[in-house]
């Protein structure tokens, strides 16, 4: 991956803000990438949901949404899913809806609108929230080794990559490789800093060491990431088939 920027950079790089042009187009893409159809669904879900509560044909004279026949006819449900889910049945829609408890199916087989809103798994808080962490401790770091002003030398920040390219086979055994190491790596440094921080507790437990001045020693967080990342021609394209793990950051 490569950060170029342009002009005056900001004093801190967020998740996006401060990059430059061609990066905001990068991350775009990456952030696009295997979620266009969950995007889509997220798009006619939300249309389906405000129609069935705006709609005078899926409404009660209060404006509260309707149960819904999940039989053909004039403000049932595939009748709903026609006029606001595009292109979806009214089978799919149903089980997306059922999936994200969205809606329930009563004892007559109705269905009952349990929520106006719909979040997608991708775009809970708590995934915007990771990323935008992931991103911005990323984007710093970059930031800090390109300052030549900065107060001490450039942070870890190293990269292993393939110019040319490697065929699918290389690549499932490369992510397999990348995987086991990578998390070999990472539990021995988390096991190197939970030893250091279970000497400080037990000299905490044997008055060897103040609290107050054990917690006002801890003045910085620190930490290590490690990512993969892939970039597919035309011909060879994500595979997309379940055969590798989707958890792969």
């Amino acid at each position: 991956m490569t950060f170029r920027f342009q002009g005056r950079r900001s004093a801190r790089i967020g998740i996006l803000t401060g990059l430059s042009r061609e990066e905001v187009t990068y991350v775009q893409e990456e952030i696009a990438r295997g979620i266009g159809d969950e995007l889509i669904i997220l798009g006619r879900i939300t249309k389906l949901i405000e129609g069935w509560t705006s709609d005078g044909d899926f409404t009660g004279p209060y404006g509260i949404p309707l149960e819904l026949s999940q039989e053909e006819g004039k403000g049932n449900f595939p009748a709903l899913v026609k006029r606001y889910g595009e292109t979806m049945s009214p089978g799919a829609m149903l089980r997306e809806l059922k999936r994200v408890g969205v809606v329930q199916e009563t004892k007559d087989r109705k269905i009952r609108l349990l929520s106006r809103s719909y979040i997608a798994g991708r775009f809970r808080p708590e995934a915007i929230d990771r990323m935008g962490r992931v991103l911005g401790d990323l984007a710093e770091t970059l930031e800090y080794n390109l300052d030549p002003l900065r107060p001490g030398k450039a942070r870890l920040e190293r990269q292993v990559y393939t110019p040319d390219g490697i065929d699918r086979e290389t690549f499932r055994l490369f992510c397999r490789e990348a995987e086991e190491l990578g998390q070999d790596y990472l539990e021995k440094l988390d096991n190197w800093l939970s030893e250091r921080e279970l000497e400080e507790e037990r000299k905490v437990e044997k008055r060897l060491l103040d609290p107050d001045v054990r917690n006002q020693s801890r003045v910085v967080k620190v930490g290590v990431g490690i990512y993969l990342y892939e970039h597919w021609d035309e011909q060879g394209q994500s595979p997309g088939d379940g055969e590798l793990s989707d958890d792969r950051t």
